[in-house]
């Protein structure tokens, strides 16, 4: 009715202020660089380093997440609802107090792991392992064990039961908790800053170097870079989600 035009102008005011004017900023920053004949040298080196210790951090987490969210949902006895709330607890811990404790943990005890991408893909998985187990225990809930229990009366082991029947159906749920992860690692920058191994840059830690010392022009390249990056597997999972809403309708 009449307030059609009035919820349309609403809501591209919302993309245009959170996502167009954003990347009308970069865009512009870049522009000033060139215009000021700097020289473009875009971080390829540090592209690569985010996407190895995101797709990492995103593959361990979602892998850790799966027994967790599987527990409480077949065996729903006490101590698994109490794993899985306790597990939650790292959303009300900020990225910098996790590194805190990982830097002591591997100045004292950690030895060769200390600086290490191994630590830093710890630190993520701390960190997002949230994120991923909301997403498998969403996924969970819409199997019925009723299937599962099918499967194993017609001959077929747990681990079978798990790859053929189980994974297929979870499929998307673990794929949107990874690619939250991966997404969240992307950005993260007190964990980086403080664990990566000596000369390992990311874009997040490119940006920050930049904009540090008011060096906008040189920061826009890199988060333009990042938003790149981010954006394919935002875009897929979008379109993803709108073929399973529309094969449900």
């Amino acid at each position: 009715g009449r307030w059609r035009w009035p919820a349309l102008a609403f809501c591209s005011i919302v993309v245009g202020a959170f996502l167009v004017l954003p990347v009308a900023v970069l865009a512009y920053w870049t522009e000033q660089a060139v215009a000021l004949d700097q020289p473009l040298d875009l971080p390829w080196e540090e592209v690569l380093n985010s996407l190895l210790a995101s797709t990492l951090a995103a593959a361990i987490a979602t892998l850790a997440a799966l027994p967790i969210a599987f527990l409480p949902r077949r065996h729903p006895v006490r101590w698994a609802r109490a794993l899985e709330r306790a597990s939650f607890t790292a959303n009300a811990l900020p990225g910098i107090v996790i590194a805190l404790s990982l830097v002591f943990f591997g100045a004292r005890y950690g030895g060769i792991v200390y600086q290490t991408l191994a630590i830093l893909v710890f630190a993520y998985v701390v960190r997002f392992l949230p994120q991923a187990l909301a997403a498998t225990g969403a996924a969970l809930r819409t199997v019925d064990p009723r299937m599962e229990e099918a499967a194993r009366g017609l001959g077929h082991g747990p681990a079978s039961v798990l790859a053929r029947v189980t994974a297929p159906m979870i499929r998307p749920g673990l794929a949107a908790g990874a690619a939250l992860v991966f997404l969240s690692a992307m950005k993260e920058l007190p964990a980086t800053l403080l664990l990566r191994p000596i000369g390992f840059d990311t874009l997040a830690t490119e940006i920050w170097t930049a904009t540090s010392v008011a060096a906008y022009s040189e920061a826009a390249p890199p988060a333009l870079l990042l938003v790149g990056a981010s954006a394919p597997l935002v875009y897929v999972l979008a379109a993803r989600r709108g073929a399973d809403v529309g094969s449900a309708d």
